[in-house]
């Protein structure tokens, strides 16, 4: 009797393979510098940049605004041996409440951290001695501000003649860190669009520029997971227990269960420096692209003219004395 073909279903399998996940995922206890680290390489890289957008030198007077955690503030210090202590200020404070879905809904509390510190000095500096710095870093923490405008325009009472501020902005919705999904999708809901910071930054008559950088970054995998276990980057903050917990099975048993202990990923940062515009007047002026000292407007003194008429434009000019004195008509 001739076999009948057989197809893909038969014969049966000797052995199924099956997918499962482990009922306790184990995250590694790291030293607190490297919970908050993206590795040397990368801090190197924000050094570079750092100096490319703010110029800092040693006898720079800097304020640097940021979270606790991942604070580069004493880094750039010792990196640039900048000889005043440098002036760190905490952003903000933001009151998270639990809903019954264990979403967190973020409650920004209002005049607390940089947007009070900034307010009180500006104040300072009009009654008093002046306490002026020549830059000032806002590191990723905008959305901390209740109200953006008035925050600039302090920083600006506060800020030395040529003094610069430099924003870095970690936007959601450019994001290539391998966030999982709902933590992609609140920060996105809930960020501040750039576009809104450079807007708000040119209503208090600033000159701004702005550039998108790439970082990359290597690290161990699970070292990614006890990053995120401590919500790291800051607007991790946002994110319950039972989301963060439930983000890490979703990325060990999805993207990042294959072979490799290491991940490669690039962090995506918006670099925008602030400075009073140096000239108010409405004079237009040409200048050399690529110089970075404006040039002064050209002289505003009466210049005496003079122009040569050819005999088929003279016949449709109606000249008067005045006119001939005042145009020297050849």
């Amino acid at each position: 009797m001739a076999s009948a073909h057989l197809g893909p279903e038969s014969p049966r399998p000797l052995a199924v393979i099956s997918e499962s996940y482990q009922n306790r995922f184990k995250i590694p206890a790291m030293e607190e510098y490297d919970e908050f680290s993206f590795g040397e390489d990368y801090e190197e890289k924000m050094y570079k940049l750092i100096h490319k957008y703010l110029e800092l030198d040693t006898t720079d007077k800097l304020c640097y605004v940021g979270d606790n955690k991942g604070n580069m503030a004493l880094l750039l210090q010792e990196k640039f041996v900048i000889l005043e202590p440098v002036t760190t200020v905490l952003p903000g404070t933001f009151h998270y409440a639990e809903t019954e879905s264990h979403k967190l809904v973020p409650i920004r509390i209002a005049h607390v951290g940089a947007e009070e510190y900034f307010r009180s000095l500006a104040e300072q500096n009009i009654k008093g001695p002046k306490t002026l710095f020549t830059k000032v870093i806002l590191a990723d923490v905008v959305r901390y501000f209740t109200i953006p405008h008035h925050v600039y325009e302090n920083i600006l009472k506060c800020l030395a003649p040529g003094g610069k501020i430099l924003i870095t902005h970690r936007a959601g919705s450019l994001s290539t860190l391998p966030y999982f999904k709902d933590a992609l999708d609140r920060l996105q809901d809930n960020e501040t669009p750039y576009m809104t910071i450079i807007k708000t930054l040119q209503s208090c008559n600033l000159d701004v520029e702005w550039e998108l950088e790439c970082l990359p970054i290597i690290m161990p995998k699970k070292k990614w997971f006890a990053m995120i276990r401590e919500r790291f980057p800051p607007q991790m903050d946002q994110l319950s227990d039972y989301e963060i917990m439930s983000g890490v099975r979703e990325l060990s048993e999805g993207i990042m269960k294959y072979p490799g202990d290491v991940v490669e990923f690039t962090d995506r940062l918006l670099f925008i420096t602030a400075c009073r515009t140096e000239h108010t007047s409405c004079i237009p002026s040409i200048q050399r692209h690529g110089v970075c000292d404006s040039l002064p407007p050209p002289s505003s003194t009466d210049l005496k003219l003079s122009m040569t008429l050819t005999p088929e434009v003279r016949k449709y000019m109606k000249q008067d004395k005045r006119e001939k004195k005042m145009f020297n008509w050849s």
